[in-house]
């Protein structure tokens, strides 16, 4: 494999906003004491650290009303002027720590070090050089903002000029440079597929979203004229066109577009369609007739692929494809009986079918399934969506069709962008991704491959500090929103969940270091991530490493919130990822990006047939 790098242009000029006087305001307060006002730092002066036999910290709260809503934060510094001394001042290096609760100067000083609890946004670096753009990014993220707390230890003090300095200049003050938001650039790579009297387009996003903020999509099919036959919006870079003239050529043209605007309008070539041969309607039956067949396998309502097949009058079209599934379904079907768990009810839907004709002799089918079962667990039906693009591949010989091959339409047909926008289509993941570390107690499974029953230990259930059940819910709730990145969204999918649903601070340090975790919505598409956010063993190492987990070793244990890690058979490192969003009669619920969005873990491990070796569950205690 060839990889190409294309150089990002220049990023535009970005923009300033000096926050100072009422716009950051700034209070130090002691420590060491239990009730507010125990000391008192002289006025105009802020301090951190050991002075005047009190140990001190500085509340810095920024005012970020006047950052523009969709702005996309590229740094910012924080300024404190030394009033302890003037020249050849030795740089502080505080403790920087986001405040997790309010506070207010009306409160302790303890009870400031409790909001701001015990995990660092930066250690050890001098406060000049300290970045706090992505802390106020993820404070316009979350709309939240409690503001920050320096603290430093005992021999290492420090005085500065507070908001009420004589000399303006001498005042703390935050410049924090942004991008202003505007509209979308333009998309790229727009590929037109004609098919039997329709098309299929995809293209990849711009380089340039515009905004901090999802973008959409319109697309619109033309004639060679310029006149519009149809439109299709929606957030996917993909869009389907039925109902087309096979006489006649057409282009599609994309806008991206968000909260300020629409982008400019991206063109495809002109294509034109043609028929298959016995009618785009024939081979979409098959396609249907063949998931219902399956459907009856998977329930359990045919026993066997051949009883399915030989239900349908296309069974000649499928039944070979079909018993090579045969194996795998009725095995997870089989297996999960043992589980108390059972699909009790299976049915598949075609939307946004595209036929054409394909090379040697071919049909293909391309189109989202819209799988829908209905899973009892301990005798409570929950039905699931799952939403997938799938491409059917016919062999035609002497007339007859054959269903040969069944795919994930985006994996079977992706091409990365021969711009720097390629960078949006991956996620940024380490190619060589560190070893499980060693003394992990993983999930106990029996001779069968499944947890292990049981009832759930006294006190196992004791409160984190990451919020567990917000993280559940956010998952639960977003589970079906698109992956930012096909095909490999999982450990991004849990972060989000961690960080919006359960509280998770941030970690400034270089984005290939354990420590760090964040995500960071640069200029361009590409969205530049911290390994420990992208990558399912990355983020497993950092907190494993830097968020004081719980072990895990019994599924009974689990509650929601818990983040489970998957590792396969012959490989050395965790290389999935999901949240735990639930536990009903005994069986795990979980939320994922991945696999099918709402799952169980016995039916994780029943479809993988052996071929996952550890469950490890880590319980994050720090935010």
């Amino acid at each position: 494999m060839t990889v190409r790098v294309t150089a990002l242009p220049a990023m535009p000029a970005t923009q300033s906003l000096v926050l100072t006087d009422t716009a950051l305001t700034a209070v130090s307060t002691a420590t060491d004491c239990d009730t507010a006002g125990c000391a008192t730092s002289p006025a105009g002066e802020l301090r951190v650290g050991t002075v005047d036999g009190h140990l001190w910290a500085t509340h810095l709260k920024a005012n970020l009303s006047a950052l523009p809503p969709g702005a996309r934060v590229t740094s910012a510094k924080l300024a404190l002027t030394r009033s302890d001394c003037t020249t050849q001042c030795m740089p502080q290096k505080p403790g920087v720590y986001e405040l997790s609760t309010a506070w207010t100067p009306a409160q302790s000083g303890r009870e400031l070090l409790t909001a701001a609890g015990t995990d660092a946004y930066v250690l050890d670096t001098a406060l000049p050089e300290v970045d706090f753009g992505i802390l106020v990014q993820s404070w316009t993220d979350r709309s939240t903002n409690e503001g920050m707390a320096l603290t430093v230890g005992t021999d290492t003090a420090a005085k500065y000029h507070s908001g009420a300095a004589t000399d303006v200049a001498n005042r703390p003050r935050l410049t924090i440079e942004y991008l202003p938001p505007t509209a979308p650039g333009a998309v790229n790579d727009v590929v037109p597929t004609p098919g039997d009297s329709g098309l299929l387009a995809t293209w990849n996003p711009p380089m340039d979203g515009g905004a901090n903020g999802d973008i959409t999509y319109v697309a619109k099919a033309e004639k060679s004229d310029g006149t519009v036959v149809a439109t299709s919006e929606g957030a996917i870079p993909r869009a389907v066109f039925t109902g087309l003239d096979n006489t006649l050529s057409y282009r599609v043209a994309v806008t991206a577009k968000n909260a300020v605007g629409s982008g400019p309008v991206s063109r495809s070539a002109l294509v034109q369609g043609s028929a298959v041969t016995g009618g785009a309607a024939r081979y979409k039956d098959y396609v249907q007739a063949y998931l219902s067949a399956r459907n009856k396998v998977t329930t359990g309502v045919s026993l066997t692929a051949e009883d399915a097949a030989a239900e349908s009058p296309h069974a000649d079209v499928f039944r070979e494809l079909l018993g090579v599934q045969e194996d795998p379904v009725v095995g997870t079907r089989e297996a999960l009986a043992t589980q108390s768990q059972a699909y009790v009810g299976a049915s598949s839907a075609l939307t946004d079918t595209t036929v054409l004709n394909g090379p040697e002799g071919r049909v293909l089918v391309r189109s989202t399934v819209v799988q829908t079962v209905t899973t009892r667990i301990d005798g409570v039906d929950e039905v699931s969506e799952n939403s997938g693009y799938r491409r059917f591949v016919f062999n035609i010989v002497a007339g007859a069709a054959k269903l040969e091959s069944e795919a994930d339409d985006i994996e079977s047909g992706q091409t990365l962008s021969t711009t720097a926008a390629a960078g949006s289509q991956v996620a940024a993941t380490p190619a060589d991704a560190p070893s499980v570390p060693s003394g992990v107690e993983t999930i106990a499974l029996g001779a069968d491959g499944f947890p292990l029953p049981g009832e759930p230990e006294a006190g196992i259930r004791t409160a984190s500090y990451v919020n567990g059940s917000g993280t559940a819910s956010w998952a639960l709730t977003h589970a079906y929103d698109k992956p930012e990145f096909w095909g490999n969204d999982c450990a991004n999918f849990v972060s989000k969940s961690l960080y919006y649903g359960g509280g998770m601070k941030m970690r400034d340090w270089a984005f290939f270091q354990d420590r760090a975790w964040w995500k960071k919505n640069t200029w361009t598409s590409w969205k530049k991530n911290s390994y420990t956010w992208s990558a399912a063993q990355n983020l497993f190492v950092h907190m494993f490493n830097y968020r004081q987990p719980g072990y895990v070793n019994r599924s009974y244990d689990l509650r929601p919130g818990d983040i489970l890690f998957f590792q396969y058979r012959g490989d050395r490192v965790y290389n999935h990822t999901a949240v735990v969003r639930g536990i009903q009669g005994g069986t795990v619920k979980i939320a994922q990006h991945g696999y099918a969005p709402l799952s169980t873990l016995p039916e994780i491990l029943a479809r993988n047939e052996g071929k996952i070796v550890a469950v490890a569950a880590l319980r994050p205690r720090s935010r």
